[in-house]
């Protein structure tokens, strides 16, 4: 096995470990959760995509065995729009490229990072309450009924919103610093794989 490939099967059982043991410590806290953060940080670091889409979805099944299952429909979306973040992987590569002795764009990389980070929470938001609303009887099927549920949502939107957020920066934080410390080497000698 060569070594980069080693490499980067050590960091997927690591990262879906990692994820899953966060996820299952911080369950009472609605939403906040490393997972697409994980999403974001795999999309970047691995050179495939089934390898990057690997992590999201392994978290989520390992920490749900733990955690629990609930309405398929709304486990397919809330997979569905954790892994998504992995497609990001271009934009993050483009503008972050760490390890790569870009420190003066450190801000624009930092500004990057988190409009990745909130588009991510923003699709989860929208697309799982709409699911919730459309499948359940929870609210009435109307405009109406629509925006009650965006409204009663909103408490969970904050942790998803500082769960992605603080997730994001800490893992894309770590690697940098690792890499800047000669602890890590800068992974992405795979813009060829964009």
């Amino acid at each position: 096995m060569k070594r980069q490939t080693l490499a980067e099967a050590l960091a997927l059982i690591a990262l879906i470990a990692f994820g899953a043991q966060v996820r299952i410590y911080f369950q009472d806290l609605p939403n906040f959760a490393p997972v697409a953060a994980l999403a974001l940080f795999s999309g970047y670091f691995f050179r495939s995509w089934m390898m990057a889409l690997c992590v999201p979805l392994g978290v989520m099944a390992v920490s749900d065995a733990f955690i629990g299952a609930y309405d398929w429909r709304m486990m397919t979306l809330v997979y569905s729009m954790l892994a998504m973040p992995v497609a990001l992987r271009g934009p993050l590569r483009k503008y972050l490229n760490i390890g790569q002795g870009n420190v003066g764009r450190a801000t624009g990389a930092v500004a990057g990072l988190v409009a990745c980070s909130l588009f991510t929470s923003l699709a989860f938001f929208f697309t799982t309450n709409f699911g919730s609303w459309l499948w359940f009887e929870m609210y009435p099927h109307n405009g109406t009924g629509l925006m009650t549920c965006y409204v009663q949502a909103l408490p969970f939107f904050r942790f998803t919103l500082a769960g992605d957020l603080a997730f994001a920066l800490g893992l894309f934080g770590s690697y940098g610093l690792a890499t800047q410390l000669g602890w890590a080497r800068p992974h992405f000698a795979h813009a060829a794989s964009l």
